[in-house]
């Protein structure tokens, strides 16, 4: 290898590590000696790529082809510079010389598809993806893209099945689960609970491995200039006019606005006019932008995003501002818990109705969430209603043809036969699969669509003003063609669901005075167009006034928005400094002096103090990753557990239901391991349609003293954890994990500190470590529980015999641990949940909506139990660590100080 060449693949390694500047200097000191290297030009091409700056890319890594032309790699990073820079047909005869060169170089058939996407030509991009997944089937980012070529087409349940396989190839692939959760909004199959449950899975899955609670110096005065950022992956599509005109009226003697956006998608893109400061993120990871917020000292992040592309849900996760929300482009929970807020209106939330399918506290602006730049310069003036022209109704319908789902066509071809007059013009709906799908759909009403391909802007406009009334998609509503039908005169008419973004349009219309266009019932919906039909002079003069009505209305008051949007974000920002005066670390006594201690590190003495300041402030985020690290920095040296004797003989039954033979292959050989000593059965159960039945099964077959229900998916990492179980079961009746001394319903999380009281641990999505959960630990055996997780429960055989599990309240899979261990303790038996034991588990538990109805039976069968969880469910660590030393050191450590109990009630 030459020197050159050697400095190249020196300046690859920086770039694989993140280490850019390194890399472009070595790149350009090749080319001062070597200008003829053509893979220098190249790789200060791809460099530039990876800044946003695409016509740079594309000239540098022009100049590397013209040195050497048989290069397909750079082939296809030319390709992806000349897609960003909008020339797709040169992209793809980029790509075309990539795979003539290299017919199997997959990245060029999965680059190809980006720019056919962008000309409309949806099923050739599937079928480019489709080929790559021939030549490779483990790339998880192909998937990913399958996926949303999938929804484009109409093909939702492809396009999820297309998302999972992604994950299953790549867990951590934050952008393809983001992916399926934005998807699933045209889902018309899923409840407000399930949707609300599959969110939360993504907090549970990255956020708890991503938070690094670093404490804010943020002072909690509620008068002074706050500072408030938006953040927002490109600040482009439709989020400029909504988004300008608040930026505009933004009052700068009380608010200093701050923006956090990617880059430009092209390089001819305006960036829009900044209202302070603006931070670029590209090539920037989430820990090193929540750093910069850090470090602007932000008081009020407001995230533009949600789950939509290319989103930096990741720097909320590591909430770098104390008060965070999220507004405009996603409408539903981000399932997040460092997202406190959500901006909505009470029409898409009616207030007291959608509370329990967010994560955040919903924030009601006094008119509407909406504020719209309408485009007074460039929209065509209002057409004549064309009806009275053609004599029959034209229906429209502009909103990504995505929206258009199987519940959208069926109300529509319904709509058609009811008006067998009536015309339906269709704009953007891709040629082939995805056309072939809505004629489908709309069965022998198929004959009266006309589809319109994707046009421009001004042409878009025009389009509008040729129907007379505009559809709603359902159950996913639209807002910016909402708009622009609105103005170009022509009503929406809309189909009422239970989710924030099936009542976009909704909200739209009400603010208008206009709520007779949205209806409750499919039946409603055709009977008021069979009204209208019937009633053109009124459809005609609605729409002759309708461009007026929207520019008086709240919707396009940039002044009244934001003021109204000010007023409530200052009103957020006194609760929080109002709750820091009782909750925040800052306001207890002697706090300089206590954090004088923490600031150190100084082993024992730091975790004292953050332990003494955590028994007064359990639910302040900040002292969680404190915990961890004065934790493990007060026990230096590896732990061990200290040792137990070895147990005599024992006969014991493990009752295990599988329907993965594989994972009940591996418990059992472990049990069958750690128990040789003893008299060990495993009964595995593959035919359960319920747990409590299948275990009540099990325990009457089984031949054991003690009696084990666990789930197949765990681990048991200690070698003498057969010892340890044995001493426990000695002194108690019922030995579990994790539990609760107190319930507030089914779920014994809720509960809150300081009545939880165990640990488990999981593995993290990317294999490596620990993430380690643990509560109480106040003593070495936590007894005086009321009920425990079914993970593992160890029990002696006259606890079954007693109480049962209740197969005929609890006949699937939720609810039997909570209502068996609850029994159990009401009829005396002693609960205890050691802190020696310690297990693996792989799932972090299932609460939808079959969850819900369980706990109702729950609470009907034990109403004393029903009760008002804390405020703040914030009571336990949940850390990420990356030996098995340091998670017996932080064991050891929250042991023997307690867990912040000092002046708590104890329990045991």
């Amino acid at each position: 290898m030459s020197i050159a060449d050697q400095r190249v693949a020196d300046a690859i390694a920086h770039m694989g590590q993140g280490k850019f500047a390194d890399a472009e200097l070595l790149l350009r000191t090749v080319l001062q000696d070597f200008p003829e290297h053509a893979e220098a030009w190249h790789r200060l091409g791809v460099l530039a790529l990876s800044a946003g700056h695409a016509g740079d890319a594309e000239s540098l890594i022009a100049r590397s082809l013209s040195i050497q032309p048989q290069n397909p790699p750079a082939r296809v990073n030319r390709g992806v510079a000349l897609h960003a820079l909008g020339r797709f047909e040169d992209s793809l005869a980029e790509y075309a010389a990539a795979t003539a060169q290299d017919s199997n170089l997959v990245s060029a058939w999965i680059n190809r598809a980006a720019p056919l996407q962008g000309l409309g030509r949806i099923d050739e991009a599937v079928v480019a993806l489709e080929h790559a997944v021939t030549l490779d089937a483990e790339r998880a980012e192909t998937f990913n893209n399958l996926g949303n070529l999938y929804k484009e087409q109409g093909r939702l349940r492809d396009a999820l099945a297309a998302y999972d396989r992604a994950l299953a190839l790549n867990p951590l692939m934050q952008e393809a689960f983001s992916n399926r959760l934005a998807a699933m909004k045209l889902c018309d199959d899923i409840t407000p609970v399930e949707n609300l449950v599959w969110h939360r899975r993504w907090s549970g899955w990255f956020e708890a491995v991503q938070r690094d609670h670093v404490p804010l110096d943020i002072a909690p005065d509620p008068g002074r200039k706050l500072r408030i950022a938006y953040l927002s992956p490109d600040c482009h599509t439709a989020v400029p006019d909504f988004i300008r005109p608040v930026w505009r009226q933004h009052d700068r003697d009380r608010f200093e606005v701050f923006v956090y956006f990617n880059h430009p998608r092209v390089a001819s893109d305006p960036i829009l006019p900044a209202p302070g400061p603006m931070r670029v993120m590209a090539v920037k990871s989430d820990e090193e932008v929540a750093h910069m917020i850090r470090a602007d000292r932000i008081d009020i992040l407001i995230d533009l995003a949600g789950h939509t592309g290319r989103n930096r849900l990741g720097v909320i996760a590591r909430q770098p501002a104390p008060v965070q929300m999220t507004w405009l482009d996603y409408l539903g929970t981000t399932g997040l818990d460092a997202m406190h807020w959500r901006i909505t209106d009470a029409v898409a939330d009616p207030p007291g109705q959608t509370e329990d399918i967010h994560s955040e506290t919903l924030l009601h602006l006094p008119d509407t969430q909406w504020c719209w730049e309408p485009p007074t310069d460039s929209a065509p003036p209002v057409a004549d209603l064309p009806a009275l022209k053609s004599g029959h109704l034209t229906f429209g319908s502009f909103n990504n043809f995505s929206k258009l789902t199987d519940a959208t066509l069926r109300l529509w071809r319904d709509l058609l036969v009811a008006l067998p007059e009536a015309r339906l013009l269709v704009a953007g709906a891709p040629a082939g699969h995805g056309r072939e799908r809505l004629a489908d759909g709309l069965g022998a009403c198929a004959d009266r669509v006309h589809f319109v391909p994707r046009v421009s802007q001004n042409e878009y406009r025009g389009l509008i003003g040729t129907v007379d009334i505009a559809l709603d998609p359902t159950p996913f509503s639209g807002a910016t063609t909402t708009l622009d039908a609105l103005w170009q005169g022509v009503p929406v008419a809309t189909l009422g669901g239970p989710f924030p973004w099936s009542r976009s349009t909704q909200s739209l219309l009400s603010c208008l005075g206009l709520s007779d266009w949205s209806f409750a019932s499919a039946d409603a919906f055709i009977q008021a167009m069979r009204e209208r039909a019937a009633d053109l002079p009124a459809l005609a003069a609605l729409r002759a006034g309708l461009r007026e009505r929207v520019a008086q209305s709240p919707i396009t008051d940039a002044a009244r928005f934001t003021s109204g949007l000010e007023a409530n974000i200052r009103k957020v920002w006194r609760a929080w400094c109002a709750e820091q005066s009782a909750e925040s670390v800052l306001s207890i006594p002697n706090w300089d002096a206590r954090f004088a201690k923490l600031a150190t590190g100084d082993g024992v003495p730091a975790l004292q103090s953050v332990l003494a300041l955590y028994a007064l402030r359990p639910s302040n985020a900040a002292l969680h990753a404190e915990i961890a690290r004065a934790a493990l920095a007060s026990v230096p040296n590896p732990v061990e557990l200290d040792p137990v004797p070895h147990a005599d003989r024992q006969s014991i039954t493990f009752i295990i239901c599988s329907i993965k033979p594989d994972k009940l292959t591996a418990i059992r050989g472990r049990i069958e391991h750690l128990f040789h000593d003893h008299d060990v059965e495993v009964i595995g159960l593959t035919d359960a349609r319920s747990l409590s039945g299948a275990y009540n099964r099990g325990a009457a077959q089984a031949k054991g003293k003690w009696l084990v229900f666990c789930h197949d998916d765990i681990a048991l990492p200690q070698e003498d954890f057969a010892d340890r179980l044995f001493v426990h079961l000695a002194g108690h009746d019922l030995i579990g994990m994790a539990g609760a001394s107190k319930l507030v319903d089914g779920h014994w999380e809720r509960a809150g500190w300081p009545h939880l009281h165990g640990h488990i641990l999981h593995r993290p999505p990317d294999g490596q470590g620990w993430v380690y959960y643990c509560a109480g630990l106040q003593a070495p055996v936590m007894t005086g529980l009321t009920a425990m997780d079914g993970v593992f429960l160890a029990c002696r055989r006259e606890v079954w015999e007693s109480v049962k599990f209740d197969a005929e309240t609890f006949d699937g899979f939720h609810l039997y641990d909570i209502d068996f261990s609850h029994r159990a303790a009401r009829a005396g038996f002693r609960l205890a949940v050691p802190s020696d034991l310690l297990l693996v588990h792989d799932s972090t538990g299932r609460y939808d909506a079959v969850w819900q109805r369980c706990n109702e039976r729950f609470l009907n069968k034990f109403p004393h139990q029903r009760g008002t969880p804390p405020a703040h469910r914030l009571s336990s660590l949940n850390v990420k660590l990356g030996t098995w030393d340091q998670v017996l050191r932080l064991r050891a450590a929250l042991l023997a100080h307690g867990f912040g109990s000092p002046g708590a009630p104890h329990v045991g």
